[in-house]
């Protein structure tokens, strides 16, 4: 038989000539702990010091932005999977310790709230409630026996963190109740883009919607103290909606909606007239007193000029007086204008990092670790001619439909068509599935059709850009529509459509997936994620690829839950953490989602993935592709298939965008607004016959050609990092800590298991809980250890709290060391 493994080393004791401990010395460690965080000299790198997570460079570039001004006022606005929670987590941690933020909201989209939760529990030792409307909940923990906590929701405005869905806070009732609250020291908004203006296409002149209007609200009642917006889509459909979040950050007076968009229009000029440039000068000298004045360097930097030269200029644009700017030089006017590109309110409040950026990072040294490369494929499936024959029917039923309905039931009726539009170019499968309800809901005499009895759910609600309402569109909302349209349905003409859509034989796309899979693993991809909108696709796709004997292991991630495979057949279910654990594992190599997965997960292991299906909103594709294509990649290369009908209105004006603007290729700037009016112009093209792929390629032809405006021109590429101080408290100080039992709080027992791994008994617990003092130990088992490190649970001080000048302003180390 094999010998025993050897015995993990027992940590090192204090030598036995070391002068002994002072009966003070535990209240003077745990007051330097609590101290540390507010301390002046490597106070602020204390969060990220005792954190799970470890920031990229262009992260940490974020964080000391937000942390270098207090209370904070930033968008950050990365690309898809460059890490925008990471850099929000940083600072809510640091703010935490320290002090400085004692009553924290996180608002989000409902779906992507759970990953939230779990983020900042994992990744940086905050353990805060979601508030679901009625309860708070705490997930899950080693520490509580793997077990989440519910308590009553009904005083969650006095919790001094919570966690909350912005679709439910943008109602009246909850926004009341909002301001009511005490102010937040710091608010943070993830998809702040929601927060826009109403009507697609004429942002410009809508009103807000009801997101914009309650964060509106709480900025004007001085709510939120300090305020962070994330989003990787800062700018949907017109530039008014990037300004519109940059007031709620606090715009100087002079920097109006009409002067912001006039100065963009100005400063991309090639040459612009006196009042322009006059205009300009006074936008220049309001952004300096909001935000500081432009310094030496920095302007010899952006002007490219002599330090005389540089401010030559600089006193120029400073002058009241236009005397000093009309006699600049050809050569100093164009420093002046370099000069006021830098100075506005996008470089002050905006954050944004792309991934051509990351690549002079890499190129420059900055990050170790390259940037994957995107290989996107498109393959077009022609359909077969029952097929075809049964797309036309539908987009005649469709194309009837609207135009008979009445103006009142127009929203009602079209909603449905869309509904049948966007599951007729997912699988014919999920179309069937649609008509099978609807035709026993009209045999039914009208019975209502709602969430509690198969009615639409999440994955049938359109995207915010086909929406001119007030509210969210929620599947109570979903109900009501469909119970009206059915009202007028044809019931024979639903009939003949699901006899002809059972009549066909298996999806002709399911081949191509198929063989793009078999491609992908021969290419070395032993693990890929297959995308599709709707549940009922997906479920036709498992169960042939379970059956066609491929030797893939599928899993299943949806608005349902994980599913796996069950012993005998059929399927079971699992939580969706448990279903993305087992994939990233090892356990399954094919994750088959709906869009649910599109938003939160991390798999930086798999490097391919097929679109099954193309949602109208591209958008909605960049998040899919943003689960692989992330920082930490493992693979150089990451590929993409996507799959499309041949000659259908999807189809063009994906092949559209392709050809113009390299679409998943290059997403950035200018070219946001072209891919939101998408949704509204295939759902025209829809219900009107309007020519939707002409509509975006002449848009998408403009923004190739250079017209519009372009968030990323007016942004500072530099790629200095701030000076950093070493942080005041590490792990291997706690490491020091947890190891010194005349240290740790009265009664608490530590057992030795491992390399900086321990049982911790504290009073009153009925097991020892396992801890570590081990970023890569804990990343490997977060599901079963607790990160040892202010913020835990499980790190708790003494009882009573030592005096917080017990330290007298020394670190740990320092305490430590002393003889």
């Amino acid at each position: 038989p094999a010998p025993p493994p050897e015995p993990e080393p027992a940590p090192p004791r204090p030598s036995e000539t070391e002068p002994p401990f002072a009966p003070d010395r535990r209240a003077r460690v745990w007051a330097a702990i609590a101290a540390a965080p507010r301390l002046a000299q490597g106070g602020g790198g204390v969060g990220e010091a005792t954190a799970a997570a470890e920031p990229w460079p262009h992260q940490v570039r974020a964080f000391e932005r937000l942390r270098a001004t207090w209370p904070p006022r930033l968008l950050i606005a990365d690309e898809v999977g460059l890490g925008k929670t990471v850099q929000a987590g940083m600072l809510l941690r640091q703010a935490w310790l320290s002090g400085r933020a004692k009553r924290v909201l996180v608002l989000a989209p409902r779906a992507i709230l759970p990953q939230w939760q779990a983020e900042l529990r994992e990744k940086f030792n905050l353990d805060w409630p979601i508030y679901d409307g009625s309860k708070l909940v705490f997930a899950p923990a080693p520490g509580r026996g793997g077990r989440g906590r519910e308590i009553d929701g009904a005083d969650w405005r006095a919790r001094p963190a919570v966690l909350a869905s912005s679709q439910t806070m943008r109602r009246s009732a909850r926004r009341a109740e909002l301001l009511e609250a005490e102010p937040w020291d710091l608010a943070v908004l993830d998809e702040a883009h929601h927060a826009r203006r109403r009507g697609a296409g004429a942002a410009k002149d809508g009103a807000p919607n009801a997101l914009l209007r309650t964060m509106q609200a709480l900025e004007a009642g001085g709510r939120m103290r300090g305020l962070v917006l994330l989003t990787a889509t800062p700018m949907q459909v017109h530039p008014v909606e990037l300004w519109d979040l940059l007031d709620l950050l606090g715009l100087p007076p002079e920097w109006s909606e009409a002067a912001f968009l006039r100065f963009f229009d100005d400063i991309a000029h090639p040459n612009p007239g006196a009042a322009a440039f006059e205009r300009m000068a006074g936008l220049f000298r309001a952004a300096e007193r909001a935000w500081g004045g432009m310094g030496d360097d920095e302007a010899r930097r952006v002007t490219g000029l002599s330090p005389f030269g540089a401010g030559k200029v600089l006193r120029a644009l400073r002058d009241s007086a236009s005397i000093p700017r009309r006699r600049l030089e050809t050569a100093e006017r164009r420093a002046a204008l370099a000069a006021m590109r830098a100075r506005t309110p996008v470089r002050a409040l905006v954050s944004r990092h792309t991934r051509d950026l990351l690549r002079r990072y890499f190129a420059a040294g900055a990050i170790s670790t390259p940037v994957a490369t995107r290989r996107v494929e498109d393959r077009f499936v022609t359909m077969t001619a029952a097929e075809r024959a049964l797309y036309r029917a539908v987009e005649d039923y469709i194309s009837a439909a609207w135009s008979r309905a009445a103006a009142a039931e127009r929203s009602a009726v079209g909603f449905v068509m869309t509904i049948y539009r966007r599951r007729l170019a997912s699988s014919f499968r999920a179309l069937r599935a649609t008509l099978e309800r609807h035709l026993a809901a009209l045999d039914a005499d009208g019975a209502a059709i709602g969430p509690a009895d198969a009615g639409p759910g999440e994955e049938d609600l359109p995207d915010d850009e086909l929406l001119d309402a007030d509210e969210v569109l929620d599947a109570e909302d979903a109900a009501e529509r469909e119970r009206r349209a059915l009202a007028a349905a044809d019931r024979a003409a639903v009939a003949g459509l699901l006899a002809r859509v059972r009549a066909l034989p298996p999806d002709s796309k399911l081949a191509s997936l198929k063989a793009a899979l078999a491609e992908l693993r021969r290419g070395g991809h032993d693990r890929a994620m297959v995308f599709t909108q709707f549940a009922d696709t997906m479920d036709f796709l498992r169960d042939a690829l379970r059956a066609d004997g491929s030797g893939w292991r599928p899993i299943c991630y949806s608005g349902r839950g994980g599913e796996e495979p069950a012993p005998g057949g059929g399927w079971r279910a699992i939580a969706r953490h448990d279903a993305a654990r087992r994939f990233e594992r090892g356990e399954a190599d094919l994750l088959l989602c709906t869009d649910a997965a599109a938003e939160g997960l991390n798999f930086q292991f798999c490097g391919a993935l097929v679109d099954y299906d193309m949602p109208w909103n591209p958008m909605r594709v960049e998040q899919r592709i943003g689960r692989i294509d992330r920082l930490g990649q493992r693979h150089p290369v990451v590929r993409i298939v996507n799959l499309h009908y041949e000659g259908t209105v999807e189809t063009d004006v994906y092949r559209a965008l392709r050809t113009r603007i390299g679409l998943f290729e290059s997403v950035v700037g200018r070219l946001q607004p072209i891919l939101a009016r998408a949704p509204g112009a295939i759902s025209d093209a829809a219900l009107r016959g309007a020519d939707a792929a002409a509509e975006i390629d002449r848009r998408a032809r403009e923004a190739a050609e250079g017209s519009g405006f372009d968030i990323d021109s007016a942004l500072d590429g530099d790629l200095a990092m701030p000076a950093r101080e070493p942080p005041a408290l590490t792990m291997d100080d706690l490491d020091r800590v947890i190891t010194r039992p005349d240290l740790m709080p009265p009664g608490v027992e530590v057992q030795h298991l491992g390399r900086r791994e321990y049982g911790l008994l504290a009073p009153g617990m009925t097991a020892a809980v396992r801890v570590t003092t081990d970023r890569d130990f804990y990343a490997a088992n977060a599901d079963s250890v607790e990160f040892w490190s202010p913020g835990n649970p499980s790190f708790q001080p003494p009882d009573p709290a030592p005096p917080p000048d017990a330290a007298a302003g020394k670190t740990v180390r320092e305490i430590l060391e002393e003889g």
